[in-house]
């Protein structure tokens, strides 16, 4: 798969007969859904292939989508389990302080002093906030991605900057 293709949902399954495709989508605001005219499904051979989207409509907690060149079940059936896939360039532009996820797995995680505690392995909402789950040298560390934790986040260097909680690491944990 191409390395500019971002993933912003998954065929559940067939929505009707005439090709339209229930989706669960990842993203956190159901209305960024409109910006995307154009989305990328595997075929059975693996190749990308671009679809025209033809009609976005939400049916909380799933979106069904009617896609150009799809229209029968059977033209659905093989994309079940299949991720949706968009450009990058085409997710819509974030305010300051703001980032994909995408962005900060693989990051360094360090502490305001300097001492490396691990890389961004996942990260899951909550509903209060995002935790980011880093892997260190004695396992999982979980950080609640709040001001008071996340003091700085660095893109060209790859790094997050944290500040130390009582609870959240030791300095066993510290590199």
């Amino acid at each position: 798969m191409e390395n500019d293709l971002f993933p912003i949902g998954k065929v559940v399954k067939p929505h009707g007969i005439k090709g339209k495709i229930k989706v669960k989508y990842y993203g956190e605001n159901p209305n960024l859904f409109s910006h995307y005219q154009k989305v990328i499904l595997e075929d059975g051979m693996g190749n990308p292939q671009t679809h025209d989207v033809l009609q976005a409509v939400y049916q909380s907690p799933l979106f069904i989508l009617q896609l150009k060149g799809i229209e029968r079940i059977e033209d659905v059936q093989p994309l079940v389990g299949k991720e949706i896939l968009i450009r990058k360039e085409c997710l819509p532009d974030l305010e300051e302080d703001e980032y994909y996820w995408m962005d900060l797995l693989g990051m360094g995680v360090e502490t305001e002093s300097g001492k490396r505690l691990g890389t961004v392995k996942e990260i899951f909402p909550t509903g209060a906030n995002d935790v980011y789950v880093v892997e260190g040298k004695r396992g999982e560390i979980f950080l609640p991605a709040t001001a008071e934790v996340i003091k700085g986040i660095d893109r060209q260097q790859r790094v997050v900057k944290v500040r130390w909680m009582e609870g959240l690491w030791e300095a066993e944990d510290e590199v």
